[in-house]
């Protein structure tokens, strides 16, 4: 369920040891901030599905959530982050790959939650731990492409 989360953390790796690289025609943000705010999503999420109460879970219909989970693209520019997973300070090299790490167990770990688990999207509103797993694919495929882009 969660390889293809994996896998695209494959993927961000070599990024990291490219170095920061910054391209304002792309991004205002160079690329260690993008690898951290998608570590940061990734990371924060996990631990959130793992405490999460089933009983919270109260399913609404959202027109963005609809939209963004059956196209799989999210426009850029477009979304706002919440404030707590905007990166302040840039991290280091060493300190990204600390977070992939911890990433990475967290992704696999994602594999031994029961079904009912669930996170609440600020945005999109309650997801199940399925939709969950897609959202998190979706976000970090988004700043993957960002990542390319910078590095053209």
């Amino acid at each position: 369920m969660s390889d293809q989360l994996y896998n695209q953390l494959t993927e961000i790796k070599p990024f990291i040891n490219k170095g920061d690289i910054e391209n304002n025609k792309v991004s205002k943000k160079g690329t260690y901030w993008h690898i951290d705010h998608s570590l940061q999503i990734l990371n924060s999420i996990c631990e959130v599905l793992e405490h999460s109460n089933p009983g919270d879970y109260q399913p609404k219909f959202s027109f963005t959530k609809f939209i963004i989970m059956k196209t799989g693209y999210i426009p850029r520019g477009k979304g706002r982050a919440p404030k707590q997973t905007l990166p302040q300070n840039i991290k280091t090299k060493e300190e990204l790959l600390i977070e992939l790490d911890k990433a990475e167990k967290a992704i696999k770990n994602l594999n031994t939650l029961p079904s009912n688990k669930t996170f609440r999207h600020p945005l999109f509103g309650w997801l199940n731990l399925e939709d969950t797993i897609k959202f998190m694919g979706i976000h970090t495929h988004h700043h993957i492409k960002i990542l390319r882009d910078i590095v053209k």
